[in-house]
This record gives C-alpha cells, sequence and structure tokens, in this order.
C-alpha cells in the first residue's frame, strides 16, 4: 500500500544556494562572483559534438534546462542538426553570427546590477574564425558580465586558435575520431606538459577514446585531471 502524503513545513526556497550539477563537468560557480569556465570543444564533423552540448544543456544528470537563468546558442549548423531541434525550443538560438548578437547579451547583462545580473551560458558553435575578436574579449570578460559558461567548439586547433582564448580556456574536450593527426599532435605538444610530455598524452587520449563518439576531456586545474567522456577519470601517471 502507498504511503499516505504527509504535511510538511513549506520552507522558503534560498535563491543564493548553489546549484548542484555532476563534478566532473566544468565548474561554473554558481551563486559566486567571478567565477565560471571557458571550455572548448575541439571536435571534427561527425563526432558527436552536438550530442553532448545537447546533454550537457537538456539532461539533468548534467546542467539541465534551469540550471543557467539564459542559454544563448549561435550555430550557423543549428537548423541543419536535426539533434540539435530540443535546444531550440529551450534556449535563445541564433543561426548566423552578428557582431550585434554578442553586444546585445553584454548590454543586456549590463542593465542588471551586480547582485541581480542572471547567470548565463554562451555556446560558441563553428564560430571560430568568424568572429574572433568578440570570442577573445568574452574569454577575457566573461566573468565581469556573469557568463558561468562559455563554451566555444572548432573543428581545429593548428592556427585556428586566438592565443587570448587558449589562454583562458579552463576545460578541453578533444573528439574522436580525430582524422588530422598534425592537429591532434599540436593539442599534445600545447598540454602535455601538463600530463607527463606529449607522448603520454597522447596514451592517455588514446585510453580516454577507445570507441567512435567518446571523448577526452581535460581539467586545466592544479593537478590537472583527464576523462574518458565526463564518466571515468583517467591516471594521468599511469602511463608516464
Amino acid at each position: 500500500m502507498e504511503a499516505p502524503p504527509k504535511v510538511l513545513p513549506i520552507k522558503e526556497e534560498d535563491d543564493d544556494k548553489p546549484k548542484p550539477h555532476h563534478p566532473y563537468l566544468p565548474e561554473v560557480g554558481v551563486g559566486q562572483k567571478g567565477k565560471g569556465s571557458c571550455l572548448l570543444l575541439l571536435s571534427p564533423r561527425q563526432t558527436g559534438k552536438s550530442t553532448v552540448i545537447s546533454n550537457m544543456l537538456l539532461n539533468d544528470k548534467f546542467y539541465g534546462p534551469s540550471f543557467f537563468d539564459e542559454v544563448y546558442i549561435i550555430s550557423p549548423t543549428i537548423n541543419l542538426d536535426r539533434s540539435s531541434r530540443f535546444l531550440k525550443k529551450k534556449f535563445v538560438c541564433f543561426d548566423q553570427y552578428h557582431p550585434d548578437i554578442i553586444k546585445g547579451i553584454l548590454e543586456t547583462q549590463m542593465d542588471f546590477s551586480d547582485e541581480e545580473r542572471p547567470e548565463i551560458a554562451i555556446f560558441l558553435d563553428d564560430c571560430v574564425g568568424i568572429m574572433d575578436k568578440e570570442i577573445a574579449n568574452l574569454a577575457t570578460r566573461s566573468r565581469h558580465y556573469n557568463i558561468k559558461l562559455l563554451a566555444v567548439s572548432s573543428q581545429k586547433f593548428r592556427g585556428a586558435l586566438d592565443p587570448v582564448l587558449r589562454a583562458n580556456v579552463t576545460d578541453i574536450i578533444v573528439g574522436s575520431p580525430f582524422p588530422n593527426t598534425r592537429d591532434l599532435t599540436a593539442v599534445a605538444e600545447e598540454y602535455g606538459d601538463q600530463y607527463g610530455g606529449a607522448d603520454n598524452w597522447m596514451k592517455l587520449y588514446k585510453e580516454a577514446t577507445p570507441k567512435k563518439y567518446d571523448f577526452a576531456y581535460m581539467k586545466l586545474s592544479n593537478p590537472p585531471r583527464m576523462f574518458h567522456n565526463f564518466e571515468k577519470e583517467l591516471d594521468i601517471t599511469k602511463s608516464e
């Protein structure tokens, strides 16, 4: 027999209480001023990038649709990707880039006082090479605008990413398969020192991506960490 409903005291919701999310995800510091993450998604076509983004924003086991006060997505291919149709129902989406879009988002944020400024996320999908100046500006000043998560996706790494963006990245997803071996080597050379050298980074990447659509997820924290998808943390010292 089902237990009868029990009347309990009603507690006032604490809006300042940090919202929980899985500890493996980028740390966005909800409710904490000056906290946030810049996520770089390095993922060639047909490697499941849209599915990853959809899960991050729609799946309650990740952030879920109600985690951020507002989510903005700029993606030239959002109307061409069937898996993105659910994103368009929940969030503010743009299928083409224009400087006024970013300008409008930032102006809206600054219309609020510091205490009331919404905690937002911005996803820039395949916009590298189109809006590099704006991306670099967002990466350096995102916390000022209370952008809790700035996510930038790119199909290429070598010569494609502004040095200012690379310097401000806190988390990286590297998809698979990654057919451009020169690009993958460039990633290993860029971040390998944090993971026991470029060769060890390559071993870890292969361990993280045994199957198609798997990805290596790197937290550039102190100490650095690497994961198979968002599921299993790898021992970064094992292969050294």
